[in-house]
């Protein structure tokens, strides 16, 4: 049976492909028999006009001819000279027009209906005596050439909608799904195991018929149709994304068709093996012809078209959700950041940012859907990509300012898709972890002491402002903890700036958030929306409260680290020197950062002048360990200094720590060289054991502190081994430690 079937759909191929012959043929008899079945039945119809006409066989006999074919050729020459013109025009913005218009079973019966009826005139002027057929010409003269003629207009007016280019898609569209729908079908899924053949044409007249929209939507220049055509790619995916789970498998195995298409000629065999086992290379093929079209409508400023295009991806998105076809879904999600990347080059390259706007606003609400889904897994997916290209993005915008305001896009979408996941009781866990992606869509503050103190907010304001509105809606649900880590994030600020310049920056932000009203005073591509309104707007001074509540201890904290900062200052100092002056872009930018710190922590009133003590021997030991070992304090080991010298050092506070903190490291740093340095270190622990307070098992728990420095970090140094192995043996100690494996922590041994 498979065979059989087989056979049957080969036949059913045959014929669309050789479809105008076909027509001649079946045409051609078709007049035969009818003249024939006339001839035959000729007595009894003329009997059947003479009593209702009074037309008598005598007047049929004479009727003449010789008018009939030239009557015949000023029919066919217009029904012809209207086709060639009409199609000749309409394929200027329809290539495509030609194929379809010789498959179209209404224009091939009618086109050979004439030429054959003319035929038959032409014939029988010359040869009716010998035949005597007076009944052929009753039938041509009365019969084809009243029908011919009748249906002249009518057909002129049917090619004129069928050349339109909005129909020629339309077609084209239900021709692909009648492929799909037939594909469903027993026979034809029999007729694919039993030939190879069959599921070749089938994957070549899809493919094709694809590849044909996509030379319509590249020829046309009309919106309306460049619409239609986006919209029926769209439509035909969704069907076979709906339709493809009842396909043979074998539909799925790449042939020559598939292979030889221009969008699959740079594959490799392990990217056709992948695409044959997850059987996506339809969608893959449709994707792709979506993202060309992407590039061409933004490379031509058609803003507005190309944002067609990630509309309908979050539509087929919805089809995959609804199938729970996750393999298609990543190619969804391939796709959208596909588009971010070729929107952003085209930003970077044109100064036009506006297909970032209006990507983001789709992507987002793919991300909706993704959370309407309870798909958490594609929505912390999604919040990645964006926070990668938002930081990509504002990277470039120093050179670009008009890009800090798709920074600020991107985070109001995922603003909108917060409040969403608040609506959805997501766990507070998972909330929690996709809020702090939205944390880090910007980087360092845009903006500087001089601007804010003339009112001006440049840079990724517009971001904080937005993030600020959340905390204001976390802040009216009562997720203060939610609040709390926007608040704590906006402090990281200040880092970059003295409490001052930092709240005079949250007084210009909170006064705009209060004066903000939903629409913008002018027109975007969204309206007058506008993404910086916050309509909890009453929860602002709740937010100044625990934002100002924080910021002491951040400050101690941030007095605290400066020094550190001043350490890494140095060590890129040494790293200059040795270098003849030079620092690559990367360290150079490290150190810009670095000073800018450290300035935003200088004080107008002079420092106290400490004159150095035990104390400061014992700190520069643990200093050493830390950062003269490996050049590096991680956070870990500050804090493990910090808790070491508060336990040997009793009723240390903030203030005295930060203070003997200066002192030793402004020691370690005047003394530039490594052996100046170990030469001081060698010496503070000297110190350290002639202390009349020092006792072996004090001296012990210095080691102790040490190791626990040398594991903060996860990473044990060579040079940290040897600097506790030094002092192991300056204090005559009866310890031992060697430096551990891989994944092992430094112990005593």
């Amino acid at each position: 049976m498979e065979t059989f079937y087989a056979s049957l759909v080969k036949l059913n191929r045959f014929q669309f492909k050789y479809r105008t012959i076909i027509s001649f043929f079946i045409v051609f008899v078709t007049v035969i028999y009818i003249d024939i079945f006339f001839h035959q039945n000729f007595l009894a119809i003329a009997e059947f006009l003479e009593s209702q006409s009074g037309i008598s066989m005598l007047d049929h006999k004479n009727v003449p001819l010789d008018w009939a074919p030239e009557i015949w050729g000023g029919v066919l020459a217009m029904v012809l000279g209207t086709l060639i013109i009409v199609i000749a025009i309409a394929a200027e913005s329809s290539p495509k027009l030609m194929d379809l218009f010789v498959k179209d079973w209404l224009s091939l019966v009618y086109v050979w209906f004439l030429i054959i009826a003319s035929l038959h005139a032409t014939l029988i002027m010359f040869y009716i005596e010998p035949l005597n057929r007076y009944s052929s010409v009753v039938l041509n003269s009365y019969v084809f050439l009243l029908l011919g003629s009748a249906l002249t207009l009518p057909y002129i007016f049917y090619i004129l909608l069928y050349s339109k280019t909005s129909n020629v898609v339309s077609t084209i569209s239900s021709l692909i799904q009648g492929f799909v729908f037939e594909m469903e079908k027993p026979m034809i899924k029999s007729a694919m195991n039993g030939s190879t053949d069959v599921v070749e044409e089938y994957q070549k007249e899809i493919m094709g018929s694809l590849d044909q929209l996509d030379d319509l939507l590249a020829f046309t220049e009309f919106k309306e149709t460049q619409t239609d055509i986006i919209g029926e790619i769209s439509n035909i995916i969704q069907t076979y994304i709906k339709r493809k789970p009842n396909f043979n498998n074998t539909f799925f195995q790449l042939t020559k068709a598939i292979k030889s298409n221009a969008t699959f000629r740079t594959y490799t065999d392990a990217q056709y093996s992948e695409m044959t086992e997850s059987k996506t290379f339809y969608e893959v093929k449709t994707f792709r012809l979506l993202g060309s079209s992407y590039i061409k409508m933004i490379t031509n400023d058609r803003f507005d078209i190309a944002s067609l295009i990630p509309a309908e991806m979050v539509d087929i998105g919805k089809t995959c959700l609804e199938k729970k076809d996750d393999t298609i879904l990543g190619h969804v999600n391939i796709r959208f950041n596909t588009l971010f990347r070729f929107a952003i080059k085209h930003a970077y390259k044109n100064n036009e940012p506006r297909n970032l706007y209006n990507l983001s606003f789709h992507y987002s609400n793919m991300i909706q859907e993704y959370i309407k889904a309870d798909r958490i897994d594609m929505a912390k997916y999604c919040y990645d990509k964006f926070k990668f290209y938002a930081n990509d993005i504002y990277k470039n915008a120093q050179s670009n300012p008009g890009l800090y305001f798709v920074v600020d896009t991107l985070t109001f979408e995922l603003r909108k898709c917060q409040v969403l996941i608040h609506e959805k009781d997501w766990d507070n866990e998972d909330q929690m972890a996709l809020l702090k992606m939205i944390l880090q869509l910007d980087k360092p503050p845009g903006y500087s002491k001089d601007e804010v103190d003339k009112g001006i907010l440049g840079g990724n304001n517009g971001t904080r402002r937005i993030q600020i509105g959340l905390a204001l809606f976390y802040m009216s649900v009562d997720k203060i903890n939610f609040a709390s880590e926007i608040a704590e994030d906006y402090l990281d600020d200040l880092a970059y700036f003295d409490e001052k310049t930092f709240k005079a920056n949250v007084a210009t932000q909170c006064f705009l958030l209060s004066i903000f009203t939903p629409h913008f005073w002018e027109d975007t591509d969204r309206g007058t929306l506008n993404i910086y309104y916050a309509p909890e707007k009453d929860q602002i001074e709740s937010f100044k409260e625990l934002l100002f509540g924080l910021m002491d201890k951040r400050l101690e904290a941030l007095e605290r680290d400066v020094k550190f900062l001043s350490l890494e200052v140095d060590k890129f100092m040494q790293k200059r020197q040795r270098q003849d002056g030079y620092l690559n872009d990367l360290d150079k930018e490290r150190l810009e950062e670095l000073q800018l710190k450290i300035s935003a922590r200088e004080s107008s009133d002079d420092e106290i002048d400490i004159e150095w003590s035990i104390n400061h021997d014992l700190l520069y030991s643990l200093l050493c360990i830390s950062f003269f070992a490996d050049q590096e304090i991680d956070d870990s080991e500050k804090d493990v200094i910090y808790r070491s010298y508060s336990k040997f050092v009793p009723d240390v506070t903030n203030e005295s720590y930060n203070q003997d903190f200066r002192v030793a490291t402004d020691k370690f740093i005047s003394l530039q060289s490594e052996e100046a340095r170990q030469s001081q270190f060698d010496h503070s622990l000297k110190i350290i054991k002639e202390d009349a307070s020092t006792t072996q098992d004090k001296l012990g728990d210095f080691i102790s502190a040490y190791i626990e420095i040398a594991n903060a970090d996860e990473f044990i140094h060579d040079n940290e081994v040897l600097l506790i192995k030094n002092a192991i043996k300056i204090w005559g100690l009866d310890l031992n430690i060697s430096k551990p494996k891989s994944g092992e922590k430094l112990n005593i041994i």
